[in-house]
């Protein structure tokens, strides 16, 4: 794995710098271990992109190289019919009156190098919130089955074999209180497209700020891979010039995330602004970890990020993980409170008689459907710190939304 970390990134700075690999770095790659960790962290279009212009590839086995060619081919077929799909509904939107704005990467995607290098699982897209009944008829009308609706701050639609869309009525759920508070009127900070009718954008500056956030939320819970960081990378090279900096700090300082950011971009520029091996980008001994961190969390993070960081805001004195605070979280994850209930079930939070069933009932049905979770969860409370035995400290800032914490370093390219 190490090794395989070390030609992940290579290969995505080739790709986003548009260089082509030097073949003796290349020597006894394991082909299909890198393939499983870029799909981890959904880049194997873009690593497959530098790849197939070396000998290394084109003389591996065929069996891999067709893996690899059609998880590149897959990822930009699904971002040509994820566009083409929204591009319809935009206009259905518009024969509606319904105002909307495409979210983080269905903007992101298009200022990569090449179309398709930036993967994408769905498109977000926050819509007048007094539309919603008609926004779902527009989807069950286009053959969508509703996978979630009114029960959150956006609801989710689904059509085999490759659509799905998350619409936002609020960028975050209350749960999230400083962000959801930062956010909730954002349509007065909006500004209209000059083309197209009804659609909104945020400005260059906003936009940066709430994609900041937005990973920040990851990876502070359970943790977001290095896709974020080539986002960040990309950002910074399309609007970083331009951005008004005083007021992009000012936001970040408000919202907690500052240092976060700053540290984020200073990585992404080391690994990705220059074509070389992670090793000689001159990183410190925090930046090596920040990067283990964002490596061992693949693209939607792991169940251990998420058990224990919860855990260590449990922990009031920022020391070690104490047996109390276990059995505290173990307490809160048997039995959830009404605030809990009130983002995962509704129902429950508006009839409150029905929590201890709702406990019953939750507890066996989660134990067989997500028993492997489950298990997982138990043995990384079990463990606690002493399971995390190299981690690093972030900084608590002034908002709060930092917490001093250890977190799990799944495995370092530097050791």
């Amino acid at each position: 794995m190490e090794k395989t970390s070390e030609f992940l990134i290579y290969l995505m700075a080739c790709s986003l710098q548009g260089t082509k690999p030097e073949e003796a770095l290349l020597a006894n790659i394991d082909m299909e271990a890198l393939l499983r960790l870029a799909k981890a962290h959904s880049v194997s279009a873009m690593v497959c992109m530098a790849l197939e212009q070396t000998d290394a590839f084109r003389c591996a086995e065929e069996s891999i190289r067709l893996k690899w060619l059609d998880a590149k081919n897959k990822a930009v077929r699904k971002n040509m019919l994820l566009d083409a799909e929204r591009h319809q509904l935009e206009k259905e939107f518009a024969e509606h009156g319904i105002w909307y704005m495409p979210l983080k990467g269905s903007v992101l995607k298009d200022w990569y190098p090449k179309f398709g290098m930036r993967e994408m699982a769905d498109n977000d897209i926050l819509f007048d919130a007094s539309k919603r009944q008609e926004v779902k008829a527009i989807f069950q009308g286009r053959g969508y089955t509703v996978k979630g609706y009114n029960k959150s701050n956006h609801d989710e639609y689904e059509k085999p074999p490759i659509y799905n869309f998350e619409m936002h009525v609020e960028l975050y759920h209350k749960r999230y209180d400083t962000l959801n508070e930062k956010y909730a009127d954002v349509k007065q900070r909006l500004i209209p497209d000059a083309e197209v009718p009804y659609r909104f954008h945020f400005t260059p500056e906003d936009f940066y700020a709430f994609v900041i956030a937005h990973a920040y939320k990851h990876y502070s819970g359970s943790g977001t891979g290095i896709r974020t960081l080539a986002d960040i990378y990309i950002m910074n090279q399309k609007l970083g010039g331009t951005l008004n900096w005083e007021y992009v700090d000012s936001e970040l300082r408000g919202l907690g995330i500052f240092s976060y950011e700053h540290e984020s971009r200073e990585l992404a520029q080391k690994i990705f602004g220059i074509a070389e091996l992670p090793t000689k980008a001159n990183l410190s001994e925090a930046e090596q970890q920040m990067l283990a961190y964002y490596l061992g969390a693949s693209t939607y993070g792991t169940i251990e990020n998420r058990t224990l960081n919860k855990m260590r805001k449990l922990q009031p004195d920022g020391g070690a993980i104490t047996a109390h605070t276990k059995r505290k979280y173990l307490l809160s994850r048997i039995f959830p409170g009404r605030e809990w209930c009130e983002a995962y079930a509704p129902t429950v939070y508006k009839y409150p008689v029905l929590l201890p069933f709702f406990w019953v009932w939750r507890l066996i049905y989660k134990g067989i459907t997500n028993r492997k979770k489950v298990t997982q969860e138990i043995k990384t409370i079990k463990a606690g710190k002493q399971r995390f035995t190299r981690g690093y400290k972030r900084y608590k800032e002034t908002s709060g939304l930092i917490e001093w914490k250890e977190c799990q370093i799944f495995h370092s390219i530097f050791t």
